[in-house]
């Protein structure tokens, strides 16, 4: 071969071995891992806010008689977490949907047996 030739040949693709095997996965492990721990302090999360939101909405019930700043202090507090709630919520839901892969958009999604 002569060195025009040389220049037509595709060059070989260089395959990652066994180091950048290991590395990539462990970079996938750790993003997987981020991902989980991230989705469960938020469940974390949002399962304390419904805790004092039932604490809340009890002390509202023993203010209900009784007018006064207390209450109206109660039921801000109780629109608050509603609202902190339903954010957390929908993250956790706009989070948790992933795209389909390219390769199986166009097939039919039925379960595998």
């Amino acid at each position: 071969m002569n060195a025009e030739n040389l220049d037509l040949l595709p060059e070989a693709e260089a395959k990652p071995g066994f180091l950048g095997t290991f590395t990539l996965g462990c970079k996938v492990w750790a993003r997987e891992m981020r991902r989980l721990l991230t989705s469960q302090a938020k469940l974390h999360e949002v399962r304390q806010l419904e805790a004092r939101l039932r604490e809340e909405t009890l002390l509202l019930a023993r203010l209900d008689a009784a007018p006064g700043p207390e209450r109206d202090l109660c039921l801000r507090q109780i629109e608050m977490l509603k609202l902190e709630i339903a954010r957390l919520r929908r993250e956790q839901e706009a989070t948790s949907v992933r795209p389909p892969c390219s390769a199986g958009e166009d097939a039919p999604h039925e379960p595998r047996l």
